[in-house]
């Protein structure tokens, strides 16, 4: 992955261009494809309660979001992690608790760690992101306040996005969930129900977002008709963001990111209700986009992740989705001109539900288990 900063103009350009080279393709057929090494898994750290996200620090160690209301440290060589004070008070009910957690690009020498979750009560909630400073010692957020909320509070508790991806503008996208019973909105631009949005660090509205004069949507809103995205990633040599999200039943994506673009849930989609019932009949349609790929039945995906190290010479450049549903992790084998030709269904004998998935700064790729008693595991050749 390349180390150039890429301005918010040059991104944008190069992901209007990636969409009108994809345009109206439809999802690429795939076929199964068979890694030449074998791998396993490893268990780095444990004793987490439904691990959410995971960073690494570059004195080494981690940060862990648990998705029961806590962010824990895990220290140099440590197994296990310590609950970090000061941390917001999240709303843990249902899909609803601690989310994601990232660093700032400038952690190193600013310690600014952000963190999403659900905010509020089962009246009214939705997700938000706090903003702090990492002690010295990583047991403590420093001067943290939240720095965005959802203008749309609902009042179910499931259905949330809570991924975030720091840009190298220096910006931060989040993707927000639609709230179930509320996918119609996903529709409206005017809300931030089924959205993915874009911030200045700060939490200010970057003046180039789509919509940043507030006429024809929110301003921080960068595209919408999404229903759920649980992961987004920058290919940083091509200016491509991925995301990907839960369909209902069957319909699962992922999607090129476009700014101000409508990826068409509900008005579109390859799935239906889970009792069976049809959403809509229609898979396309004027003015909105197709996934790059679609996943029937559904994997129900966590994490996503592009790698760009040197640990797996045959996975450079594909992408990893952590499955929860699928118990599993998807490897959607990419060619070089970044088009899917095949996918590989990783470690499904282990019999876990895979929340995330990241590269660390080692080269290796580590996941995470969506369990009470979680682990973070790091994917290593068997011997």
């Amino acid at each position: 992955m390349s180390n150039t900063l890429l301005t918010t103009s040059a991104l944008t350009l190069a992901l209007l261009m990636s969409a009108c080279a994809a345009e109206d393709t439809g999802p690429a057929p795939t076929e199964n494809v068979t890694s030449a090494t074998s791998y396993e898994l490893e268990l780095v750290a444990e004793g987490f309660d439904m691990p959410w996200g995971v960073a690494f620090l570059p004195e080494g160690g981690m940060l862990v979001s648990e998705r029961d209301g806590r962010v824990s440290y895990v220290a140099p060589g440590a197994t296990s992690g310590v609950e970090i004070a000061n941390a917001p008070d999240a709303f843990v009910a249902g899909q609803g608790g601690m989310f994601d957690v990232v660093l700032d690009l400038d952690f190193a020498s600013n310690r600014i760690v952000y963190v999403s979750y659900a905010k509020g009560s089962s009246e009214a909630n939705g997700t938000a992101v706090f903003r702090a400073r990492l002690s010295e010692d990583g047991l403590t957020f420093e001067d943290g306040a939240d720095i965005f909320v959802v203008n749309d509070m609902r009042a179910t508790p499931a259905h949330y996005g809570g991924r975030m991806l720091p840009l190298p503008d220096g910006t931060l996208m989040l993707t927000l969930g639609e709230g179930f019973r509320y996918m119609q909105d996903a529709q409206d631009p005017m809300s931030d129900l089924g959205t993915i949005v874009r911030m200045n660090p700060d939490g200010s509205v970057p003046p180039d977002n789509p919509f940043a004069d507030g006429a024809d949507g929110l301003p921080h809103v960068w595209s919408y008709g999404h229903r759920n995205v649980q992961g987004i990633v920058l290919d940083e040599d091509t200016g491509r963001i991925f995301s990907m999200e839960h369909g209902p039943m069957g319909g699962d994506e992922i999607n090129i990111e476009i700014a101000g673009a409508n990826y068409g849930w509900p008005a579109i989609t390859y799935g239906v209700n889970y009792d069976g019932s049809i959403i809509t009949t229609q898979t396309e349609a004027p003015g909105m986009e197709q996934p790059m790929l679609v996943w029937v039945p559904s994997i129900a995906p966590g994490g996503l992740e592009l790698y760009t190290g040197d640990v797996y010479p045959d996975w450079k450049g594909d992408l990893f989705a952590a499955a929860l549903a699928g118990s599993k992790v998807q490897r959607v084998d990419l060619n070089d001109a970044g088009e899917v030709v095949g996918e590989e269904a990783l470690f499904e004998e282990f019999g876990a539900r895979f929340r995330q998935i990241v590269q660390g700064p080692d080269g290796y790729l580590y996941v995470t288990t969506d369990e009470i008693d979680g682990g973070v595991y790091r994917i290593v050749p068997s011997e």
